[in-house]
């Protein structure tokens, strides 16, 4: 019996490795997936066809696996079809484990929706990505509404916030990137709204205090360790410790959830962030009005992890862009920027030899002139974000946290 079984792990490992070396070198298809099976809690629901249909959730869910995802063990490789063996060559196995985000529609279908992949994106000299990027369409109510996102390994990388050369406190703080820091960004991202829309909002820029930070308020903070934060700022936080912060309003995801009322003034309000149309939304709801949340917007989340995600979205309310941040596999977010010219994430492509290749947009729907936006001073905030000194000696890229599930909200 025994050797019937090894005749038979030899035959099934030899038509695995046939199926691999069969594929066409010049061929690309759907991108290589080292996936983690979710919790035997987690809940599927099927994806609505329509946008109109009343009983489909419209806060965040468990995003179910993919049909290529189902029955597979935790930490297990997903064999790639044909035409992939190029990409499994050249990326090592040891990398980013994320979840693919099931599409909302099945029709029209978008290819490569819900896929992270790290074409056209930043890589170290070693080949490895940095980067991991996805769209998908989290709105019920506008199934037009596109969220583009990237994942950011900060195992890698380091993120600086500069403020904007029109800021008041412009000089107290750099506005365009040091010279000797050029040849190491990956990334560069719109921050938050401009001082005066934001409310007094607080700042930290080196560790100096630019606005004073206030309690309660979102924060997006980066230690001086390195490591980065998003939660709503409380006096237990050490300054001393702080490199950089940035802050608005109030978190817009907390708890893996997406929030869906604040208290303002003593009274619970609905947390859906305004604009509107006025900054180029333009959206109308199924009533045939102007909904006044629908806007070109960013945001920022954070993961189990520790890695940060970027969002652009287009044609969006906040809370259906904090959907697109839960189902990212983010425990807390906040808003970024707004406006067709603020939204803003340009990727820096170089060479093994750290020379720059090119720059590419997030969203293809960010404006073009935006791509040179960075190189020198520019007048709103940003945060750039650079190879981090001694990550070509790493060994692995990003990681998850072992039993870690996107949560529901009802």
């Amino acid at each position: 019996m025994p050797k019937v079984i090894t005749a038979l792990s030899i035959a099934l490992i030899c038509f695995v490795s046939a199926s691999v070396v069969s594929g066409e070198p010049g061929s690309i298809s759907s991108p290589i997936v080292i996936a983690k099976k979710h919790s035997p809690n987690a809940t599927s629901n099927p994806a609505p066809s329509t946008a109109q249909d009343s009983k489909a959730p419209k806060v965040a869910t468990t995003p179910p696996d993919g049909p290529k995802l189902e029955k597979v063990p935790d930490d297990t490789v997903i064999l790639p079809q044909r035409g992939e063996f190029n990409l499994l060559a050249r990326d090592p196995l040891d990398m980013l484990k994320l979840d693919n985000i099931k599409p909302l529609y099945t029709s029209p279908a978008l290819q490569g929706e819900g896929v992270w992949e790290s074409s056209g994106a930043p890589r170290d000299s070693r080949g490895r990505p940095l980067v991991y990027k996805t769209f998908y369409r989290p709105s019920v109510d506008f199934p037009n509404a596109v969220v583009y996102m990237m994942v950011v390994d900060m195992s890698m990388t380091s993120i600086r916030y500069y403020v904007g050369s029109q800021e008041p406190a412009a000089s107290k703080g750099n506005s365009e990137v040091e010279q000797n820091m050029r040849s190491k960004i990956l990334a560069v991202t719109n921050a938050m709204w401009m001082q005066r829309h934001s409310k007094s909002a607080g700042a930290i820029f080196r560790g100096k205090v630019l606005y004073p930070m206030i309690n309660g308020m979102a924060s997006l903070i980066v230690y001086k360790d390195g490591s980065i934060d998003i939660q709503e700022w409380t006096p237990d936080i050490p300054v001393d410790l702080v490199q950089d912060a940035r802050q608005l309003r109030h978190l817009i995801v907390k708890d893996g959830m997406v929030v869906q009322s604040v208290l303002r003034k003593g009274k619970l309000e609905d947390s859906e962030i305004g604009l509107g149309f006025l900054l180029g939304g333009g959206g109308k709801d199924l009533d045939g009005k102007h909904a006044w949340f629908v806007a070109h917007r960013s945001a920022f989340g954070i993961r189990k992890d520790g890695n940060l995600v970027f969002a652009i979205g287009h044609h969006i309310g906040s809370k259906d862009l904090a959907k697109a941040l839960v189902l990212a596999g983010c425990e807390r977010g906040l808003h970024g920027d707004a406006n067709p010219d603020n939204i803003v994430a340009n990727l820096y492509i170089r060479d093994i030899f750290g020379n720059m290749v090119r720059k590419v947009k997030l969203s293809p729907e960010q404006a073009n002139y935006t791509l040179n936006r960075y190189d020198d001073s520019y007048t709103k905030d940003f945060f750039a974000f650079f190879l981090k000194e001694g990550a070509l000696s790493t060994t692995s890229t990003l990681t998850r946290r072992p039993n870690s599930t996107v949560k529901s909200n009802q």
